[in-house]
């Protein structure tokens, strides 16, 4: 592939663009490296590159133009993906380094938001979520809800379901009056993790009245979910996408409680809530 970026940036410091009512937006990369990256990407797409020789070109380009977050970000995917989950961590958490020092440098005050609308502000918020992930998966879970409760204090419109991961990170660490704070703002939800999070953090707080309210509402949108938290077996449903599911099929179910049934089985007495609601239902 031919190279189009000349020299290196002297700087490895992205830029942030003042849109006004603490709304701000990263600044364009040079549009050569620009340019460069996505002709990586196509290549990628189309499997005319293999990831060795994808590997070398993103470093590469990393040398070339070292402020450029998105390429962090996919290397590091690349990266994750062969099981060098090591040193993609640490590239996630460069790609974060960038952004966090425009932050320290123009950031003067709380409620600044970096919104996921603009395209420009998504491989920051993509790679604070990938850190954060590492976070989890490595058993840092207050690193972790520390990060996903940054990025959803920049963006709350959550265009990237953080509040999920909110909700999951606190239910491991058993701070269920968090998860109600998260839950109250996503009361139009249709994600598992909020919708049930909330019924069961009532119900750790021994708010049952409130918590009975919670599950009609819950069962109402996702009934199948409940219908899974009470099974005794919990079989894989046939003809799963992996990684995707449909919103209020079983195949969200079965995802939930692989992820949060660990947590229902924490609570006494919650699985015999579900139960009893249920049966009252008819």
């Amino acid at each position: 592939m031919k190279k189009s970026v000349k020299k290196a940036s002297k700087s490895n410091r992205a830029t942030l663009e003042d849109l006004g009512n603490k709304e701000w937006r990263f600044v364009e990369i040079p549009y050569e490296a620009e340019m460069e990256f996505n002709d990586l990407l196509d290549a990628q797409d189309f499997g005319s590159v293999t990831p060795t020789e994808m590997e070398r070109q993103l470093r590469e380009l990393l040398h070339e133009a070292p402020n450029f977050i998105d390429v962090y970000h996919h290397l590091a995917m690349l990266l994750d993906q062969h099981g060098k989950s090591q040193e993609a961590q640490l590239l996630w958490q460069q790609a974060v380094n960038i952004g966090m020092q425009c932050f320290i440098e123009q950031f003067s005050a709380a409620g600044n938001k970096l919104e996921w609308g603009w395209l420009e502000n998504r491989p920051f918020l993509r790679s604070y979520h990938s850190l954060g992930l590492q976070y989890m998966e490595n058993g840092n879970t207050e690193m972790a809800l520390s990060v996903f409760k940054t990025i959803l204090s920049l963006n709350p419109g959550d265009n990237q379901g953080v509040r999920a991961l909110v909700v999951d990170c606190c239910l491991k660490l058993k701070m269920y009056k968090d998860v109600l704070a998260i839950c109250k703002k996503s009361q139009d939800d249709h994600m598992a993790e909020t919708i049930y999070g909330h019924v069961l953090a009532l119900v750790a707080l021994k708010q049952l009245v409130k918590a009975e309210k919670a599950f009609r509402q819950a069962v109402t949108v996702l009934p199948l979910v409940a219908a899974e938290l009470v099974k005794v077996r919990h079989p894989r449903p046939r003809n799963m996408d992996e990684g995707r599911y449909t919103v209020g099929g079983a195949d969200q179910a079965w995802y939930y409680w692989q992820e949060a049934g660990k947590y229902w089985e924490e609570v006494p007495g919650a699985i015999e809530f579900v139960r009893v609601g249920l049966k009252g239902r008819g």
